[in-house]
């Protein structure tokens, strides 16, 4: 079909590969017949085309959760990553033709939970459930009208990319939650003039279908404003898992949808990558200051060559192929390629001791006298 508002173009039929999932499905209902009217299933259908799919790219949110790790870091915060143990649904009131939206993180295209709804779900949790300090934790943590809270929330942002799924709510009683109060009258006669707003069993119901997520992974993360605050993260952030678990967060988390349970392997494994990534940038980083020091382009070859090849068989293959240089090229060049393949092996332990081999022995000899004997 063709959409009114682009003339001149006809809207694809389905989602790109690869293409954001969130955009296509809040933009491009495309179940309307030519009378602009929707059949029985369209609603159905719709969802369903959208579910059994995974959304958002591998890669963009690695990179998003450790680059939010990081921030976290740096404002001496705590984070957690926690799972979904069923399905998780968010954005149900927004509006949309299916009248079930569902939010989406504008660029990444996968569900998500604003800050201010995880400072929301940890405000419930400490106005109902928290015994302790109930009061100056309410004030320190989330502020009043007058003084903002020494606490920051981040949004909760899936680690990894999210399967949907098709899920269906049956209501049985929508006009007795509409419109029972309008019900006047004690006797009878009043009661059957509306027999469709009773909450009885002789209803059908309208099936009302809806988008959900399953057991998506959230990375959660809480900061101090200050270094005063940063004693309140840990109590803050543990008070956050646990109202994440028992409370739920999104839509229909009393029917038991939403409520995430903290994986601490993951959490670990997110820690030590980024960790890991930390140190090879420290490595890099000081690998370009040695390189920035060097006196000519060929020491910096050889130095990106030999030193910064992390596969030490490929750095010594490529150390065997510059050995053979030395007696093609001048004095100056000779001597500098030596002085950096003496480094190279004192550095891989192939320099000299009981263990180098002959071959190796007779290279460094070689090296040796390049270098004058040294």
């Amino acid at each position: 079909m063709t959409i009114p508002l682009y003339q001149e173009h006809q809207a694809p039929k389905g989602p790109p590969e690869g293409g954001h999932l969130g955009l296509w499905y809040t933009r491009f209902f495309n179940r309307y017949t030519d009378q602009w009217t929707l059949d029985d299933t369209a609603k159905q259908k719709w969802v369903s085309d959208i579910a059994n799919r995974q959304c958002g790219d591998e890669k963009a949110l690695d990179q998003h959760a450790l680059r939010l790790l990081k921030l976290v870091k740096a404002l001496k915060g705590q984070f957690a990553i926690c799972e979904s143990n069923w399905h998780f649904a968010t954005g149900l009131g927004l509006p949309h033709p299916v009248e079930n939206g569902f939010t989406w993180h504008q660029t990444l295209g996968v569900p998500f939970l604003a800050g201010s709804a995880i400072k929301g779900v940890l405000r419930a949790w400490v106005e109902f459930w928290d015994e302790t300090d109930r009061a100056q934790r309410l004030k320190d943590w989330f502020g009043e009208q007058d003084e903002t809270g020494k606490l920051i929330f981040f949004d909760a942002i899936p680690v990894a990319p999210v399967r949907l799924m098709a899920d269906i709510m049956t209501p049985h009683y929508g006009k007795w939650y509409e419109k029972g109060d309008d019900i006047q009258g004690d006797d009878m006669s009043s009661v059957l003039e509306h027999p469709e707003r009773l909450p009885a069993d002789w209803h059908d119901p309208v099936p009302v279908p809806f988008l959900v997520a399953k057991q998506a992974k959230f990375l959660v993360g809480v900061a101090a404003r200050d270094a005063r605050a940063e004693a309140m993260v840990a109590m803050a952030l543990e008070s956050l898992v646990d109202a994440l678990e028992w409370l739920g967060a999104g839509a229909k988390t009393a029917a038991g949808y939403g409520h995430l349970v903290r994986d601490e392997r993951a959490g670990e494994d997110l820690l030590v990558r980024q960790q890991k990534l930390d140190e090879e940038k420290k490595r890099r980083d000081d690998e370009q200051k040695v390189v920035e020091k060097l006196s000519s382009d060929l020491e910096k070859q050889l130095y990106k060559e030999l030193f910064s090849e992390p596969n030490e068989s490929k750095a010594v293959a490529k150390a065997t192929e510059w050995f053979k240089e030395l007696d093609k090229r001048d004095g100056n060049e000779a001597l500098q390629i030596a002085g950096m393949l003496r480094d190279f092996y004192v550095k891989i332990g192939k320099w000299e001791g009981k263990k180098v081999a002959k071959k190796q022995k007779e290279k460094v000899e070689r090296i040796k006298q390049f270098l004058g004997g040294s």
